[in-house]
């Protein structure tokens, strides 16, 4: 609420405040007196001071701490205030404390100005600043505040003035003064910018270059050399296989061997070996070395030499076991009997193979394999890398099956520790290699310059990887040359200009397709400095001449 405030001098008169009073231009009159003794140290010139206030509708209001003169203002229903800051009170006219029931009194420091005027009773001239005290200056402070308890049930209050709420507003108004020429400054000198979007005519170039690369070395674009990085990961995977050989599995037969000499007197010596074979066919061999004596004549005629030695089956089978018979054997000047021959069997079973643990092997590489890709692309920050898919690798170590090979199983698994790889290429580096080829192209034709290396295109063919770890792989692509335009020099020229004036500054330049300008923010209608425009191009790959 908005006040006078009068400063009264101890030279002043009664007569002279209240022209003061009179003459103020809002209804709320803040009276500061001096400390030392003066005209307001009298109850008859305060009722003198509150009737003329009340008689030009004004509310009159004294800053002070002087305990006399408070006690005299609640005599005459004067509120007083500590400041020009703080909130008035109208004090019991015993100079008691001030009344601040919380249930039947009202607490004129509770209280705001704005409350207490609007709950003040209104003049005829209906007023809401104006502040109307009791009409006996002798009313009972007592039944005063029970008054006040009622009305302030009722919602009626008394009205003081609130400086408080002065203070704020002032804080309010300057806070937005500030703000809005904050947003101004902005608006004019920081936020405008243009964005010329520019569309150039351009021809392909087709881009497939072969290129090295070394994980151990460093990137060389003009010889198309990069270092990659690399990589890896391992785990440990095992995988179940049929066996699918088949084995004949048996027993050999055995029996004895007759040998008889009949040929000469001297001994003869059978080796370990010797292979016996009977009319059908079937071959035994002996299991140790026998000598067969000479025959001998004592008169009677030749009485031959005997001897007797072991034989196994040369094969499993039972077709080996066959009853006693003549056998020729291999050994000159002996005949051989052989014995009943027993114990032959043979079956067949299912066994491991070395195929089988060679294709467990390349399953047990291709085991999560897509897995392995994903936690592989995590390794790589595919903001600043190109992944080369085609160097996905994965190479199982020695396996190990079991059961083993040739060992006899149905069933059986292959473990195995496979070894991930990955390789990627920095974006720069990339960047680098087709961009060197590009230029030497656009080098052919007079004022031409790279507008698009086609990166974010490019795919990687016969990737290969040679002894060294050093690997090969061939990058294809298209990129885009076209008419070769100083975007720094334009933005300069294009200072100033309108949306109109841009459209005819830029069409006339030679491969120049299209012009579209975006100004921001919206009310921005013209370029502004040169470091706030931006010149974007894109191409068009429609060549007109071919």
């Amino acid at each position: 609420m908005k006040k006078d405030v009068i400063y009264i001098d101890t030279e002043d008169d009664i007569t002279s405040i209240v022209g003061k009073v009179k003459a103020a231009q809002h209804k709320v009159v803040a009276l500061v007196p001096p400390k030392r003794t003066g005209a307001l140290q009298s109850a008859v010139n305060l009722k003198l001071l509150q009737k003329a206030a009340k008689a030009t509708d004004k509310q009159a209001v004294l800053v002070t701490n002087d305990k006399s003169l408070k006690a005299l203002a609640a005599g005459v229903k004067i509120p007083v205030a500590k400041n020009l800051q703080s909130q008035p009170e109208i004090l019991a006219a015993d100079k008691a404390p001030m009344l601040n029931s919380e249930d039947d009194v009202i607490n004129g420091e509770d209280l705001s100005v704005g409350e207490l005027s609007k709950t003040a009773p209104k003049k005829a001239t209906d007023d809401d600043d104006t502040i109307e005290l009791p009409k006996s200056l002798d009313e009972d402070p007592a039944e005063k505040a029970v008054g006040k308890a009622k009305n302030a049930k009722k919602g009626k209050k008394n009205p003081i003035p609130n400086f408080n709420d002065f203070r704020k507003k002032i804080f309010l108004i300057v806070g937005g003064v500030v703000l809005l020429a904050l947003f101004l400054v902005w608006a004019i000198f920081f936020a405008p910018h243009a964005t010329v979007n520019i569309k150039a005519k351009t021809n392909p170039v087709s881009v497939d270059l072969p290129v090295t690369l070394q994980p151990n070395g460093s990137t060389d674009a003009k010889n198309g050399v990069i270092r990659p990085e690399v990589a890896q990961l391992k785990k440990s995977n095992s995988v179940d296989f049929t066996a699918t050989g088949k084995k004949e599995v048996g027993e050999k037969a055995s029996g004895t061997m007759s040998l008889i000499n009949s040929y000469t007197t001297s001994p003869i010596s059978v080796a370990a070996g010797t292979a016996f074979t009977s009319s059908s066919g079937l071959v035994f061999y002996s299991n140790s070395t026998v000598t067969v004596p000479g025959y001998t004549d004592p008169g009677g005629g030749k009485v031959p030499g005997k001897a007797t030695v072991g034989v196994t089956a040369n094969a499993i089978g039972s077709q080996y076991n066959i009853g006693s018979q003549s056998y020729s054997s291999a050994a000159g000047g002996v005949s051989a009997t052989g014995s009943r021959m027993s114990g032959g069997s043979s079956k067949t079973i299912t066994v491991v193979t070395s195929e089988d643990v060679q294709k467990a092997t390349q399953q047990l590489a291709e085991q999560d394999e897509g897995a392995a890709r994903k936690e592989l692309k995590g390794e790589f920050d595919t903001k600043t890398m190109t992944i080369i898919n085609e160097s996905f690798s994965a190479n199982a170590g020695n396996p190990t099956a079991t059961p083993g090979v040739g060992s006899e199983a149905t069933k059986g698994q292959v473990t195995a520790e496979t070894t991930y790889t990955q390789m990627a290429i920095l974006n720069q580096d990339l960047d680098s290699v087709l961009n060197d080829y590009l230029k030497e192209q656009a080098q052919k034709e007079k004022d031409q310059r790279v507008y698009d290396n086609g990166a974010k295109e490019v795919r990687f063919t016969n990737f290969d990887t040679a002894p060294g770890g050093t690997s090969t792989v061939r990058i294809t692509t298209t990129g885009y040359i076209g008419p070769k335009i100083d975007d720094k020099d334009l933005a300069k020229q294009l200072e100033g200009l309108n949306y109109g004036d841009i459209q005819k500054k830029i069409e006339p330049i030679e491969g120049v397709e299209d012009v579209d300008t975006k100004f921001w923010p919206f009310w921005v209608n013209k370029a502004p400095a040169a470091d706030k425009i931006t010149i974007k191009f894109t191409v068009s790959d429609k060549d007109d001449s071919n």
